[in-house]
C-alpha cells in the first residue's frame, strides 16, 4: 500500500497506476481537482494534457509527470452538435485516441477529467487501451448542453466508462436523468487543504484591505470566472440596495464572453457603483483575499455542479452566501453553515448580505459552523478515501 500524508491523516492508497487526461491547461475548478488527485498519485501516475498552460507548470511543481499532446483548435473547440465541423474532427480524434492508447499501456486505467478528454479516452478503448473512468464535473442540462451533446456523452459513458465519478449528488442526478446508468456513478466531492487558509493572519487581511483602500467599509468577495451564468451582474444589482457595500470581483473571462464582461463593466461604472467595485482579475492569493472580506458570495444563476468557492469561503471562516441550486445545497445548511438565496434574485441577495454586515453574532455562528462543516466533509484526505472507494472495483 502507498501511504500519503495529508494534514494530520495518513491515507493508504492502492498501488494503482493512473493515466490522467484533460483537454485544457486552464486552471478551472475541474483542473484544480485534477491537480489534487494527480499529486496524490504522482509516484506511479502521469498526466496528459491536450494544451500547454499554467496547469502543466503547477503539476510539474508538485512532482507530477506531465506530457502535452497538443491538438488543433478545431478539436479543442469541438461540439458534438457542430454538424460538419464536428465530423471533420473525427480523423484527428481517432489519431489522438491512438496516441493515448499507446501511452496508457503501462497504466491500470485512464482517468478522463473533462468531456472532451472522455471522448478521446472512449475511442482509445477501441484501440486496446485499459478501462476508462470519467470524472464528470458538469450538470448535463439543456441550459448548457444541446440534446445531441447530452445524448452522445451519456451514450459513450454507458458503453465505454468503467465508472463515472460525479462531483456532487446534483451532477449525478442530472447524468441519470439524461439517460446515464445509475450503477456507473459514485460521488467524489472536491477535496480541500485548510492549511493555506489557516495560515493567513488577521494582520495580513487588514493590510490587504488597506492596499485596496477599502478601510472599514463592508466588503464582500465574488470569486469566479466572468460569465453570465456565474452571475456577477446579480451582485452588482444587489449593491444598488446597499450603498455602503464594496465588492471584490476576482477572476476574468475564459471562454470568449467579452460581451457579458462589457455589460458588467458598464454597469459597475454607473455613478452609484463606480468607486465600490474592485476588479482584481485572476489572483494567486485567494485565502488572503477571502480573509479580507466580511462575506463571500456565490451568485450562479444556474445550478452549480459543485461550487469550490463556497467551501473555500467556509475554510476562510467567512459567512458564505450562495445561490440555492445544484451542489450548493449539499455544501450549505441554510442559516447554519451559510446562507442561501433564490438564484438570480438580486433583492434577496442584498437582504442576506445586510444580515451579515449588521449581525456580528450571526457572522460568528456562520463562520464557525461553516468552517467545521468544510473541514469535516471536504478535507482532502476524506475525499481521497472516497476516490479510492469509487475506483476499487475497476
Amino acid at each position: 500500500m502507498l501511504k500519503t500524508n495529508f494534514g494530520d491523516r495518513t491515507i493508504n492508497m492502492h498501488q494503482r497506476k493512473i493515466l490522467f487526461i484533460d483537454h485544457t491547461a486552464v486552471l478551472g475548478g475541474a483542473e484544480l481537482s485534477l491537480l489534487d488527485l494527480a499529486t496524490a498519485y504522482r509516484q506511479r501516475s502521469q498526466v496528459i494534457l491536450f494544451a500547454d498552460g499554467v496547469l502543466r507548470s503547477r503539476l510539474e511543481s508538485a512532482g507530477v509527470k506531465v506530457k502535452v499532446i497538443e491538438v488543433s483548435e478545431k478539436v479543442l473547440e469541438l461540439r458534438a452538435s457542430g454538424g460538419l465541423k464536428a465530423l471533420k474532427t473525427i480523423p484527428e480524434l481517432w489519431s489522438l485516441a491512438g496516441k493515448v492508447a499507446v501511452e496508457a499501456k503501462e497504466f491500470d486505467f485512464i482517468f478522463a477529467n473533462s468531456q472532451k478528454a472522455f471522448i478521446v479516452a472512449a475511442l482509445a478503448t477501441l484501440r486496446n487501451s485499459p478501462p476508462v473512468v470519467w470524472y464528470l464535473h458538469d450538470i448535463l442540462t439543456a441550459k448548457h448542453f444541446s440534446a445531441i451533446n447530452r445524448r452522445i456523452a451519456v451514450s459513450l459513458a454507458n458503453r465505454f466508462a468503467a465508472k463515472v465519478l460525479v462531483n456532487s449528488q446534483a451532477t449525478g442526478k442530472a447524468f441519470v436523468a439524461a439517460g446515464g446508468k445509475q450503477d456507473l456513478t459514485s460521488v467524489v466531492y472536491n477535496g480541500f487543504n485548510s492549511e493555506p487558509f489557516d495560515c493567513v493572519t488577521d494582520g495580513e487581511a487588514r493590510q490587504l484591505r488597506e492596499t485596496l483602500e477599502v478601510a472599514d467599509a463592508p466588503l464582500v468577495g465574488l470569486f469566479s470566472r466572468l460569465s453570465y451564468w456565474k452571475g456577477q451582474h446579480i451582485l452588482l444589482l444587489a449593491m444598488k440596495e446597499l450603498p455602503a457595500l464594496h465588492a471584490l470581483f476576482v477572476g476574468d473571462v475564459l471562454f470568449g464572453e467579452e460581451e457579458y464582461v462589457s455589460y458588467i463593466k458598464n454597469l459597475a461604472s454607473e455613478p452609484e457603483l463606480k468607486h465600490r467595485v474592485h476588479w482584481l482579475g485572476f489572483r494567486d492569493d485567494i485565502p488572503t483575499l477571502m480573509k479580507a472580506c466580511d462575506a463571500i458570495v456565490h451568485t450562479s444563476t444556474e445550478p452549480e455542479p459543485f461550487g469550490r468557492v463556497i467551501v473555500e469561503g467556509q475554510l476562510a471562516q467567512r459567512p458564505t452566501i450562495a445561490s440555492a441550486a445544484g451542489g450548493a445545497l449539499e455544501l450549505i445548511e441554510d442559516g447554519v453553515s451559510g446562507l442561501l438565496f433564490p438564484p438570480g434574485d438580486a433583492i434577496a441577495l442584498s437582504k442576506e448580505i445586510q444580515k451579515v454586515i449588521s449581525d456580528r453574532t450571526l457572522v460568528d455562528k456562520l463562520a464557525e459552523r461553516g468552517y467545521h462543516s468544510a473541514k469535516a466533509n471536504f478535507n482532502l484526505a476524506a475525499i481521497l478515501d472516497s476516490f479510492e472507494q469509487g475506483i476499487s472495483e475497476i
